[in-house]
């Protein structure tokens, strides 16, 4: 099978554990003008008393739900290349965009979930087993072991449920693996993938943005969906599969699109 985006290794641990952690995806100067970013974006959006849409909406953190109206710079997160084949690979050559959020996690708050699968839904296409959904989180600060980790319990997206262990606090699943990682990584999992985020007792907030992906058949969540002027400016066949303005692309050139629009955004930088 012809891979676009992961090693032989990397999609044999994606079978195995249910999710991949790609350090330094992006570079320390991409971060920093991150976090720029959602600092500019938070203060705006809470000085004009926006709210989050209530199917979005979590206790412990703050959040922008929809954080592509915020930018063109997070817009192109959402369809960065490398990723771009990196889902190719996990989800086939028609995808969609449901939901994207940025996340602080501040010091001293609890957990903003408990153990779940974002999906109950498993697919086959073309005998394959493939992801219903695929999500994608953006780590814009170092995490540490205490600090409000993501968590997976790995091997739980080939579990069925009754396999599921259980624990009366997040933080004493037994089994389970926390991304403490560095600013700059990728952790990317399957919607079956058993996981939670765990209590942050550090004194470090934990920065995100996330990106959640899934089958073209699928349309964004409600509260989620592109704004018209987002779909209006989409130029390219990858940004108007992603947006649902055309769901139904299919197209391997879509990719070879982006590759080269990204290139030439950076000869122009």
């Amino acid at each position: 099978m012809t891979l676009h985006g992961l090693t032989e290794e990397q999609q044999s641990m994606w079978e195995r554990d249910g999710y991949l952690v790609v350090e330094n995806f992006l570079g320390r100067e991409e971060t920093d003008a991150y976090n720029a970013k959602v600092d500019a974006a938070f203060a705006r959006f809470e000085a004009s008393g926006a709210e989050n849409p209530a199917t979005g909406a979590l206790n412990y953190v703050r959040q922008i739900c929809g954080i592509i109206e915020h930018g063109e710079p997070f817009v192109e997160l959402m369809e960065h290349p490398r990723m771009m084949r990196i889902l190719r690979d996990l989800l086939g050559d028609s995808f969609v965009m449901i939901d994207n959020e940025a996340m602080l996690k501040p010091p001293g708050k609890l957990a903003h979930t408990s153990w779940h699968r974002d999906s109950s839904t498993q697919i086959v296409m073309n005998e394959k087993p493939v992801p219903f959904m695929v999500k994608v989180f953006y780590f814009l600060s170092d995490v540490p072991y205490d600090g409000g980790c993501l968590a997976f319990l790995p091997g739980s997206n080939r579990m069925r449920n009754d396999e599921l262990p259980a624990a009366e606090k997040p933080e004493d699943m037994p089994g389970h693996a926390r991304m403490n990682v560095k600013a700059g990584t990728a952790v990317i999992f399957n919607a079956y993938t058993y996981h939670s985020a765990l209590s942050n007792v550090s004194d470090v907030t934990r920065r995100s943005l996330i990106y959640n992906y899934a089958q073209s058949c699928l349309r964004a969540w409600p509260g989620y969906e592109p704004s018209e002027a987002l779909k209006a400016a989409a130029a390219t066949n990858m940004r108007k599969m992603l947006l649902g303005v055309t769901p139904w692309v299919n197209d391997p050139k879509a990719f070879e699109d982006a590759d080269a629009s990204a290139v030439g955004k950076m000869a122009m930088g």
